[in-house]
């Protein structure tokens, strides 16, 4: 597979000793021609290290963006004199001593001065995507075009450039862009070229593309954990949950007390039916600071995603019992849905009860009562629990909506689903499910029944008390054990 080929060129990420953020550089020639030198110059050095592999640098535009991204170097630099003669002073500070450790001068023009620069910071630094100087100053002053016409085989100016369009909201120019760009066939570095492929992909929209994009990125830059989050999030979306969880396995590794992609971790691990490697991931996220009581939520949706619900009702009142407040009570709500689950309805009926007197909010209890009757396959109490609602306009939006059900187009369904992120897309995977059941595609219906839509999830509230009972009912019609 072309994964593994390219995990094996590039070697497997490793713990990062260092993370240096390249701040802007001050522009103290008086010549205001050159400012565009002070974001410039920075990322040709941050390029520079980018295409080495081994050092982990970051742009900041500022200090605090460096302390946010965990920054253990800060680079800064200023220049003086004029064009043809610059001079370049530049500093590496110990971000926790606030002490210079190495300072270093360069003279000349840019590129030269910060390849000097990317040296010594990373001996494996690579050159830039291009050596013409006059391209690097109209791609710093933001001329792409005039910058690729310069120099077609110019990478980061390609990149810039599609970018730039992008942020405007020209789609369509910014994908032509992209196009132009990957018909150029010597471009000089490999990591724009597949930036661009990344690029490309997701102004097209095609979810499959960027994922496999992202991945031959992830394999040119291992140690780059924001890079390998993007990674994940995308095999996510793309349903390669076992892809995800490889992802989130190596941000983990270079960054053992990344709270968020232990978390994480444990859901794709879920998702993929790795229960066991879900609840060793979700134990470790729990053990980071103030994680312990989200860790029970977690593998107790994880346990309810794949139908073990008397294991996730415990998880949920411990959860509950350890701080009531706790998502606004949504674990006692979660654990009664799972007790009923479980093949217990007057118990959990018991447990629904308790919840209602939990909430605050007490215009809305005749309309949780009714969605909670509905849910559990009692429409006509349902409809009336809903007429005593104080709230006549939402009693009667509410059941507008389940006299008339979904009756969107399966292309619709099927985006929807297709960009809704797993493990929130119960109510879209389970519309599209009856929709593609419905077409006759009952194979790919049976597919998306083999995890059970979370309650409490994003989503339409309207329609949330019609997802359980058409996921149940669409089970059973096509024999999904």
């Amino acid at each position: 597979m072309i994964v593994a080929a390219l995990a094996a060129c590039s070697g497997s990420p490793r713990r990062i000793a260092q993370k240096i953020a390249i701040l802007p550089f001050e522009n103290l020639t008086g010549d205001d021609s050159l400012d565009w030198i002070a974001s410039a110059a920075p990322a040709i050095v941050d390029a520079e290290i980018a295409e080495a592999g081994s050092t982990k640098a970051f742009r900041a535009a500022e200090v605090s963006a460096a302390y946010a991204g965990g920054a253990t170097r800060l680079l800064h630099g200023y220049y003086t004199g004029g064009a043809g003669q610059l001079r370049f002073e530049v500093e590496i500070e110990d971000a926790s001593r606030h002490k210079i450790v190495e300072a270093m001068a360069e003279r000349g023009d840019v590129l030269k001065a910060m390849n000097a620069v990317a040296k010594r910071i990373d001996p494996s630094a690579r050159g830039f995507s291009t050596a013409n100087e006059e391209a690097i100053a109209a791609w710093g002053r933001g001329e792409y075009e005039r910058a690729v016409t310069l120099d077609p085989k110019f990478g980061a100016a390609w990149l810039s450039w599609i970018d730039s369009l992008a942020a405007r909201g020209a789609t369509a120019d910014a994908l032509d862009v992209a196009h132009r760009a990957l018909s150029q066939a010597g471009l000089k570095s490999e990591i724009d070229r597949t930036k661009i492929e990344v690029a490309s992909a997701a102004l097209s929209g095609d979810v499959a593309a960027r994922a496999r994009a992202l991945t031959r990125l992830a394999a040119l830059e291992p140690n780059d954990p924001p890079l390998l989050n993007t990674l994940a999030e995308a095999e996510l979306i793309a349903r390669n949950f076992a892809a995800a969880a490889s992802a989130y396995e190596k941000i983990a590794a270079i960054d053992p007390n990344n709270a968020a992609a232990l978390n994480s971790l444990g859901y794709a691990r879920a998702l993929a039916g790795d229960l066991d490697g879900a609840r060793k991931a979700f134990e470790e996220y729990g053990k980071q600071p103030a994680q312990a009581l989200n860790m029970l939520d977690s593998l107790g949706e994880a346990y309810f995603m794949n139908a073990r619900f008397a294991d996730a009702e415990k998880l949920f009142l411990r959860a509950y019992q350890q701080n009531p407040a706790f998502l606004g009570g949504a674990d006692l709500y979660k654990a009664t849905v799972a007790h009923w689950l479980g093949g217990d309805l007057a118990g959990a009926d018991s447990m629904f009860k308790r919840y209602l007197d939990s909430q605050r909010d007490d215009r809305l209890r005749p309309w949780r009562q009714a969605c909670w009757l509905y849910t559990t396959g009692r429409r006509e109490q349902a409809i009336a629990a809903l007429e005593s609602s104080p709230d006549k306009t939402l009693a009667a939006r509410q059941l507008a909506i389940w006299n008339a059900g979904i009756r969107q187009d399966i292309e619709s369904l099927q985006k929807k689903y297709e960009n809704t992120p797993p493990p929130a897309d119960g109510q879209a995977r389970t519309f599209y499910a009856t929709a593609l059941a419905a077409s006759g595609d009952k194979d790919q219906a049976r597919k998306l029944l083999r995890l059970w839509p979370l309650p409490e999830q994003t989503g339409d509230p309207l329609v949330e008390s019609m997802v359980l009972p058409e996921f149940i009912a669409l089970r059973k019609s096509l024999g999904v054990k």
